[in-house]
């Protein structure tokens, strides 16, 4: 993502993303919010952000501070907050365990929850890919998908067998594609190209 973020133009960074109503820039911007918070649980300062109006609070206001703040000022911001937590957690270990708004939770899990997070937004802002890596990370962003999900109180019957998903909803089985299925996953029917998949996603949610 960084590489494909260094290569983008000014008139890039102010086109939409898949997230609505946030630009590419917008969507980075929410990425430093996200390492925000990550050093806040190891400075021990989590009860001083501001989580007035929830989740959605939080994540708008953060990227609303930075409007304000040029491409290049907002990428640097980034990748200085994400180098010094990758430091921070990798002094730890991934057998530790860190602060998080819930309390302490173990480091190995929360790394998953920021790539399957990295991931969503990467496809948000088109981040390109080779089909092997593409093909690698669905597996992945599926299997971990699926146990978030249960950890969140909000299973998901559906299981990966071999190229495709089958998801089991009101008696009902649907055979889905890896793609399809991430979109489903995370509510983002707008990453699919194919219009049919789109409504079938819709549908589905």
């Amino acid at each position: 993502m960084r590489s494909h973020l260094r290569t983008l133009g000014s008139r890039q960074w102010s086109a939409p993303s898949h997230c609505r109503g946030w630009s590419v820039k917008d969507v980075v911007a929410h990425l430093s919010t996200d390492e925000v918070y990550n050093q806040a649980g190891l400075d021990g300062t989590m009860d001083q952000l501001p989580f007035g109006g929830g989740l959605n609070g939080w994540n708008a206001r953060g990227v609303r501070i930075r409007r304000a703040m040029s491409p290049l000022e907002v990428l640097q911001e980034w990748e200085a907050r994400q180098a010094l937590v990758r430091w921070a957690w990798g002094k730890i270990g991934v057998e530790g365990t860190i602060e998080t708004s819930v309390g302490r939770y173990p480091l190995r899990l929360q790394v998953w929850h920021l790539a399957r997070e990295y991931a969503i937004h990467a496809d948000d802002i088109e981040v390109p890919m080779s089909t092997r890596e593409r093909t690698a990370q669905l597996r992945w962003r599926i299997a971990f998908g699926l146990f978030a999900a249960r950890e969140e109180d909000e299973p998901v019957d559906a299981e990966l067998h071999g190229d495709e998903v089958q998801l089991r909803q009101d008696g009902a089985v649907h055979r889905l594609a890896p793609e399809t299925f991430i979109a489903y996953l995370t509510n983002r029917p707008q990453q699919l190209n194919d219009p049919k998949q789109r409504a079938l996603v819709r549908r589905l949610t």
